[in-house]
């Protein structure tokens, strides 16, 4: 049976107040791929690096919980190996607790890729945010990348939709060591 193998986790800590935001925020980015996904040049595992979480200290560790119910069913093994779902709880706090001290060698960049109807595209257009249209898989997309100036209005917008579009299509991460 397939299953999600992650390798390694980088969180950054985005300071809320000089974004006016009440609480800090977090990005967990993490390198992963399928068990069943083979490289063509060198026949390693496939796997990159994507945000998996975004949000407050209580969002991620929400986040935290669903996905360590993957652990449980075995959907989820972290370097390969089965992981109690507690332990992967654990792994995502002492990340969130080292995020400020440590700052991962990579960035972020605040981007939404979403369709182009969905609620959060026309909410950037009226902060004078227009996106860009590109057909991805045969499906029209809308493509938007806020300036610093307006991450305060980004993470709300995160906060507010979440829930219906995963981490990947908020943030980008690059620039982090691959395994």
């Amino acid at each position: 049976m397939s299953h999600r193998v992650e390798y390694q986790w980088a969180a950054f800590h985005v300071p809320g107040a000089p974004l006016g935001l009440a609480q800090d925020r977090y990005i967990i980015a993490i390198e992963g791929g399928d068990n069943t996904v083979r490289c063509g040049t060198h026949g390693r595992r496939a796997c990159s690096w994507n945000a998996c979480m975004v949000g407050d200290r209580s969002q991620i560790l929400r986040q935290a919980v669903q996905a360590a119910g993957a652990c449980e069913n075995g959907s989820l093994r972290p370097h390969g190996r089965r992981w109690m779902p507690e332990t992967y709880i654990r792994q995502i706090r002492y990340l969130l607790d080292a995020a400020a001290a440590t700052p991962p060698q990579g960035s972020w960049h605040a981007r939404l890729r979403a369709a182009a109807d969905h609620p959060a595209i026309e909410a950037l257009r009226q902060l004078g945010l227009e996106p860009r249209l590109e057909t991805r898989d045969g499906q029209q997309q809308a493509l938007v990348e806020p300036r610093p100036e307006h991450h305060g209005a980004y993470f709300a917008l995160i906060d507010r939709y979440a829930s219906g579009l995963p981490a990947r299509c908020w943030i980008e991460v690059c620039g982090l060591p691959t395994s």
